[in-house]
């Protein structure tokens, strides 16, 4: 769910002004060009340190483009994949601490699916859950794609909730998102964004019931979400 939704995100959020956070991420990107690789990593340290209590709206752009290019510099100078992986355990570390918060959680998840280690979600998750229940089931939303890439189905339902309720809210969601996008000078673009990001909540929310037997709760999901956006994704989504 978190890419697509950054998509929308990022799709909605008009370009920031010349502020020093958009300068450094500016620079992050030509140094990394111009091979100065160290000063490059410098700046994609302070961006992802520094970016938010700039403006919050950079929300998006730093748990996405920023760390797709901090994993792009990472494969040219493995000190910034060692860098990035040193915050990412330093925050796990944290948040197993009972030091953390949703937002804290949230970076790190991110950090792991751009390294391709969204297993590591998965058992921090987990943990969390053995420490703390109603913290776990506040980041189920964060932590659904990687709990579904591990096929934990089990898991995933028991912080599903209501599925009604949340087909109730994706369907909502879509609603708002599409009269954004009509308005929107990117109205194709944005258009696509928030279907993408529907179809992907209700393939979820319908892959989960099925996969713990549910299989009647899933086509109802099915058969009602048809009715909000008719979708090849959506409609193929359970085995004939």
């Amino acid at each position: 769910m978190r890419t697509l939704f950054f998509t929308l995100i990022l799709a909605m959020t008009s370009c920031h002004a010349d502020d020093e956070a958009k300068r450094a991420l500016d620079d992050a990107r030509r140094l990394a060009s111009q091979g100065d690789y160290e000063a490059a990593l410098e700046k994609h340290v302070w961006f992802h340190n520094h970016a938010l209590s700039i403006e919050r709206s950079y929300y998006g752009v730093r748990l996405s483009f920023a760390l797709s290019d901090w994993i792009q510099l990472g494969a040219k100078y493995p000190k910034a994949l060692e860098t990035l992986k040193e915050i990412r355990d330093t925050k796990t570390s944290k948040l197993v601490a009972g030091q953390g918060n949703r937002e804290l959680f949230h970076d790190v998840e991110s950090i792991n699916e751009r390294l391709g280690e969204s297993a590591a979600t998965v058992e921090l998750f987990k943990r969390l859950e053995t420490s703390d229940l109603a913290f776990a089931a506040t980041l189920y939303d964060l932590a659904d794609d990687a709990l579904l890439e591990a096929h934990e189905f089990t898991l995933a339902r028991k912080y599903l909730g209501n599925p009604a309720e949340r087909l109730s809210a994706a369907q909502y969601f879509y609603t708002e998102g599409m009269q954004f996008a009509n308005s929107s000078p990117a109205h194709n673009a944005s258009r696509q964004a928030v279907e993408n990001i529907f179809a992907a909540n209700v393939v979820r929310l319908m892959t989960v019931l099925n996969e713990t037997g549910d299989k009647d709760g899933a086509k109802a999901i099915q058969a009602e979400a048809l009715k909000t956006l008719e979708n090849d994704s959506i409609r193929k989504a359970l085995p004939q």
